[in-house]
């Protein structure tokens, strides 16, 4: 059963009656002990998400120290190809600034061990840096994370919101090696792989039709709701895809009565719709609101939903 998430806005809280700059008066110390952390930037706009060419990737990008603290940058590359996962620890490592972060297909092939003619659609390269700011302190491309039942802390010291395009962050990224998008390439019937507990049954099969243009494709009904809502993504040339706000499922069907439809939509990770390997990766958001609503005002909190061509 999902669990849902209340979303709170405009909360201030107002605080009287104390000197602006007596910092032993405030609550949170975060507040006056800030410090800054180690943290790599790409100079332009990065790797770019998709290559089309499994044999020829070729990434040259300038990268810099955003911070003027780091004494060491690595990168541990986490790679799954052809459905199995292999990784490089230490695949790149960078002492001084700025630097160009060169990778190819075949550096990358040497480092996990495979030739580089096994490289081919749908695989994807993920990478995670590692900066050492110069007092030892080391910064993991990672979100911070708690576990509730475990009680313990995760890895990651790198607030999420570092990781939107707007920061260009060289600590958290990937591509894919994606295909020219045809749109009759990628209809049929699929099955479902991952549906994060979206799915109202435990009917597995969805068809894919086609949409209203040559780069739309309409899921029918993916997760067996009795609402019958259908969702609509649109795909790039080179199988990026999007989809603004549907309603996906009856939230009663998933967590709980009261509420309106739970709706996707797309968010900042990248999404594919590859026609050559019949692929599906949605990444979205969820939302809900109370019955009668606009539906807004809960969620689930982000998601993921795959599935491949019988």
């Amino acid at each position: 059963m999902k669990k849902l998430i209340y979303t709170i806005f405009g909360v201030v809280l107002m605080l009287s009656q104390y000197s602006c700059t007596d910092q032993s008066t405030f609550n949170n110390p975060a507040h006056h002990e800030l410090e800054n952390g180690a943290f790599v930037r790409f100079t332009n706009n990065g790797v770019a998400a998709t290559y089309p060419d499994a044999q020829n990737i070729s990434i040259s990008e300038e990268i810099y120290d955003a911070n003027g603290n780091i004494s060491e940058y690595s990168l541990t590359l986490t790679a799954t190809i052809s459905g199995a996962t292999y990784k490089a620890e230490d695949f790149i490592i960078i002492t001084s600034f700025p630097a160009v972060l060169n990778i190819t297909s075949q550096s990358m092939a040497d480092a996990l061990g495979v030739s580089v003619s096994n490289l081919g659609f749908g695989d994807s390269f993920n990478f995670i840096g590692k900066a050492t700011r110069n007092d030892g302190v080391v910064f993991y491309g990672v979100r911070p994370s708690f576990s509730s039942t475990q009680l313990t802390v995760g890895l990651g010291n790198t607030e999420g919101q570092l990781f939107t395009p707007a920061y260009k962050n060289a600590m958290n990224f990937g591509t894919i090696v994606s295909c020219p998008f045809v749109q009759a390439d990628m209809l049929g019937t699929y099955t479902i792989i991952e549906d994060d507990g979206f799915n109202a049954t435990t009917d597995t099969q969805f068809e894919v039709i086609a949409g209203a243009n040559a780069n739309q494709i309409i899921l029918v009904n993916p997760l067996h709701s009795a609402g019958n809502f259908n969702i609509a993504v649109n795909v790039s040339a080179l199988g990026i895809a999007t989809f603004p706000r549907q309603d996906a499922v009856l939230t009663e069907e998933i967590c709980c009565a009261g509420y309106s439809p739970t709706w996707f939509r797309s968010n900042a990770t990248v999404s594919l719709g590859l026609s050559c390997i019949g692929y599906l990766s949605l990444n979205f958001d969820t939302g809900l609101g109370f019955a009668g609503s606009d539906g807004t005002g809960f969620t689930f909190g982000p998601g993921v939903f795959i599935a491949q061509k019988n």
